[in-house]
């Protein structure tokens, strides 16, 4: 496992290029206002990238706007928005990869999605979903 201040290793996972070539969205990268990371345009059938974001919010940020894409959404918010974070949440961690981490880890989430190559949005939505499950099950 790497350690905290090291590059993330490329985590497996969906090949986000051809997934956006099968949708057929173009993805491009602009300046987005603050507070924005990534815009899925459905009127132009593209996804807009904040030209700063890192190589892991680009990946993340990318992710979540395809899942947008291929849901159909046309609206921000709501249901379409916690759809898309669980599918990308489900989509970029490896259950067999975060029992690892977060035992390695001791539950630090920041070294967590150092290691798993997610932003801490994307990880704290995974632990969200684990602990639903959870709740589900033990109900």
């Amino acid at each position: 496992m790497t350690g905290p201040t090291s590059d993330p290793r490329p985590v497996p996972g969906p090949d986000l290029d051809a997934w956006a070539g099968r949708l057929g969205v173009h993805v491009m990268e602009q300046p987005l206002p603050c507070g924005y990371c990534g815009v899925w345009d459905w009127k132009h059938n593209r996804v807009i990238l904040h030209s700063g974001l890192n190589d892991v919010q680009r990946r993340c940020t990318l992710c979540h706007e395809l899942c947008h894409a291929e849901q159909g959404d046309t609206t921000c918010g709501g249901r379409g928005e916690a759809r898309a974070r669980r599918r990308t949440a489900l989509a970029l961690i490896s259950p067999i990869d975060y029992a690892a981490a977060e035992q390695v880890w001791d539950g630090c989430a920041w070294r967590i999605a150092c290691e798993l190559g997610v932003t801490l949005q994307v990880l704290d939505d995974f632990r969200r979903i684990l602990h639903d499950r959870d709740r589900t099950v033990r109900a």
